[in-house]
């Protein structure tokens, strides 16, 4: 309530009072020490970077496979050049003091470290040029990720299966752009509802993809996938993510495990497992066919 003014207390909208009430009812989170087999299935989590669809959209601009030697090199060492000060710092903040006393208490929320040390111990000039710079970042990727989403569903479904000669280009980029905003519009709308963690959901989806990543590595190494062994891939993919999903209560349980391990683990060798197999028992791909992707040297 205001002290100089009583009655606003009774015009609060809704959003207010759930914030209000959070504010008052939160506790700090107990610490959740994390086993080593968790943490060594977590490395199964960044497997999905092999599955981004707006990334095999920039590959695919290439001309020529030497122009990934750069990239490839490159890219590794400038993630490490940008995220090594971050995982540093929120490292140093652990133990830091300010004017005295400990910066953040012990149970402080990991993932919320950062953004308030910028808000304790910089002016904010300085924070509106770090959030202009984090917008910046995150706008590239949901620029290409909205332009893979748009393509995605024009050419692989649309164009596909209606026949490439029935719509002209401007309808095709209309239709595109009509299916972006729809796409953006059901996130928002959820976005709206009672929150799960940011930062769980996240790696849900991540590991989602990452179930994905024995397919394509397959595909690219292995002569013996056929075209049921990945049907058969992706469908028991999606459907362990979507029983080990429903198991951790649609992300409410931040701390699931199954089996004592991260839920990627077994979504990673469950979807190996069924392209393997089904692969095995079905027909090999013709020679053309591996003449056309596997050229001999």
């Amino acid at each position: 309530l205001d002290p100089n003014d009583p009655s606003k207390g009774k015009k609060w909208t809704i959003k207010k009072a759930l914030g209000v009430y959070r504010a008052s009812s939160w506790a700090p989170d107990a610490p959740h020490p994390m086993s080593k087999l968790v943490f060594f299935t977590y490395f199964f989590v960044p497997l999905s970077v092999g599955m981004f669809p707006h990334l095999f959209q920039h590959w695919l601009t290439a001309r020529s496979a030497a122009t990934f030697k750069l990239p490839v090199v490159a890219h590794p060492l400038f993630i490490m050049i940008v995220w090594v000060p971050c995982v540093l710092v929120g490292i140093w903040a652990t133990s830091a003091t300010f004017e005295g006393a400990p910066l953040f208490p012990p149970h402080f929320p990991a993932n919320a470290v950062l953004a308030a040390m910028v808000k304790k111990m910089t002016s904010p000039v300085l924070a509106g040029f770090l959030t202009a710079g984090i917008l910046a970042a995150i706008m590239s990727s949901l620029d290409s990720q909205f332009l893979c989403l748009g393509t995605m569903f024009t050419e692989d479904m649309v164009v596909h299966y209606a026949g490439k000669d029935r719509f002209t280009d401007k309808q095709v980029v209309f239709m595109a752009r009509m299916f972006i905003i729809i796409i953006v519009a059901i996130t928002y709308g959820f976005s709206l509802l009672e929150p799960r963690r940011v930062f769980t959901l996240g790696v849900w989806c991540f590991s989602g993809f990452s179930s994905l990543f024995p397919i394509i590595f397959a595909a690219v190494y292995w002569k013996r996938l056929t075209k049921a062994g990945t049907y058969a891939g992706v469908i028991v993919a999606f459907g362990t993510w979507l029983y080990l999903f429903r198991e951790a209560k649609f992300a409410l349980n931040p701390d699931y495990t199954f089996l004592g391990m991260m839920p990627v683990a077994t979504m990673v060798v469950v979807s190996a497992a069924a392209m393997i197999l089904v692969s095995l028992v079905t027909s090999p791909p013709s020679k053309e066919t591996l003449v056309r992707f596997f050229p001999e040297d």
